[in-house]
């Protein structure tokens, strides 16, 4: 490479302005399922709107979470759970959907649930962050002190959102390969 290249520092600069994705808008194409790991901070969506109760399944071995249609509830009963599924979004601008466990049928709770549904509903206002704590038995919520910046939503209805982020993982039949994988049939 000549020399002459780098006597015009002028042709390398880049402005910032040029940074702004240059007219170009993301398409969503990725909503991860899941509880914000422990060094992200986190806000969720105030609007009610943006969540939903409904019945998932865990894999525990892929931990992978499927969304039950209602018509397979039944047939999962004991391996599913009723969960609050909330719109979430990172300091990193990356939507999740984070399903809360909520009490079971009897109105059995635990403290690692209350905990985060605590954490969840501070969110709305401000950042926080979970830390797990085994010695409590249940999570530190951890606020952040500084003045950061409100989240920028993404313009998806939560219909929308939950059709990215379970595309895939939906158990609607007995046909469902997690289904026969729980009745031995694989």
């Amino acid at each position: 490479m000549s020399d002459s290249f780098f006597r015009d520092l002028e042709a390398l600069k880049v402005s910032p302005e040029s940074l702004s994705g240059g007219g170009a808008r993301e398409v969503l194409t990725q909503v991860p399922v899941r509880k914000p790991n422990r060094h992200e901070f986190i806000r969720t969506h105030p609007d009610l709107e943006m969540s939903l109760v409904t019945t998932v399944y865990t894999d525990k071995e892929t931990r992978e979470t499927f969304l039950v249609a209602p018509n397979m509830r039944e047939a999962l009963l004991g391996e599913a759970r009723v969960v609050l599924i909330v719109t979430g979004i990172t300091r990193q601008h990356v939507t999740i959907l984070w399903p809360l466990s909520l009490p079971d049928e009897t109105g059995r709770s635990n403290p690692w649930w209350e905990s985060a549904r605590e954490a969840c509903e501070l969110a709305k206002t401000n950042w926080v962050r979970l830390v797990p704590d085994m010695q409590l038995g249940t999570y530190r919520i951890y606020k952040a002190e500084g003045e950061l910046s409100e989240p920028k939503w993404s313009d998806k209805t939560l219909n929308d959102l939950l059709g990215i982020g379970f595309r895939g993982r939906i158990i609607a039949s007995e046909d469902h390969l997690v289904v026969k994988r729980l009745r031995g049939l694989l």
